[in-house]
């Protein structure tokens, strides 16, 4: 830690902008150790190509582009993570998560993703409030990535959830084809009677989980009163608890 530390305190130099103070940005790495310490899970925010991603990911035909985030929503980012990390057992936390990268924008082939994983690494986005970014989303797309993390470590009933799907439907591809489609995280009703709680979770078996475990974790409320309501989505509900459940008995959707 005290590698990455220093390596950090390096790259601020050249990077902070005008009016960020040296005590803010201590107060921001103290609380990203207190949140190693407490969890084991390294936050990263100055951007660096090299150390954020993977080499598949620098191939020059995936057109990425990243962007370092503000301390600032650094700052506001930070509780976040700790209410997500909270939410989850230390056990499953310990053996699934070791990274959570913090950037202010990424693309892939020109398309904007909010979120995204790799392996045991979740890289998140956040523009600003004003933007959308509020607390809310930024936690649901946290709970989201890492149920795909969960999804490709851990034995999922795929087949009993893509039996819950009405006869003959296909989910559209991998969501890539419609990370930028501006309706993808609305409803309809007919929709959620046939099991998917948005239009992005038409799009692939994965999509469609993360959906419901992010509600199942920042929305339960509302996601009982929609499964209260339409019997798929009481199915697929009950699906993921259970999948959460075999991770741990720490688990507690009551």
């Amino acid at each position: 830690m005290q590698t990455y530390l220093s390596r950090a305190a390096i790259m601020l130099a050249a990077i902070l902008p005008v009016g960020v103070s040296a005590l803010e940005v201590a107060q921001i790495d103290a609380e990203i150790i207190s949140i190693q310490n407490d969890f084991n899970v390294q936050i990263h925010y100055p951007y660096d190509r090299d150390l954020f991603f993977p080499t598949s990911w620098k191939n020059p035909s995936n057109e990425m582009l990243a962007k370092q985030i503000e301390p600032a929503e650094v700052a506001r980012l930070l509780p976040i993570i700790r209410d997500f990390l909270s939410d989850h057992p230390l056990s499953v936390i310990h053996s699934d998560l070791d990274h959570i990268y913090l950037l202010a924008e990424l693309s892939f082939r020109g398309k904007t993703y909010g979120s995204t994983y790799e392996k045991k690494s979740i890289y998140i986005v956040c523009k600003g409030i004003e933007q959308r970014y509020t607390a809310e989303f930024l936690e649901q797309r946290l709970h989201s990535e890492f149920s795909s993390i969960l999804l490709r470590h851990h034995s999922f009933p795929a087949r009993q959830w893509s039996q819950i799907n009405p006869p003959g439907f296909s989910y559209s591809g991998n969501g890539f084809e419609v990370v930028n489609h501006p309706s993808r995280y609305d409803f309809s009703e007919r929709a959620r009677s046939e099991g998917f709680l948005l239009i992005y979770s038409q799009s692939s078996l994965e999509n469609d989980f993360n959906m419901i475990a992010s509600w199942l974790f920042t929305k339960k409320g509302a996601l009982d009163e929609i499964s209260g309501k339409h019997e798929k989505m009481r199915l697929k509900q009950a699906l993921a608890e259970q999948f959460y459940q075999s991770l741990s008995d720490q688990y507690r959707f009551d």
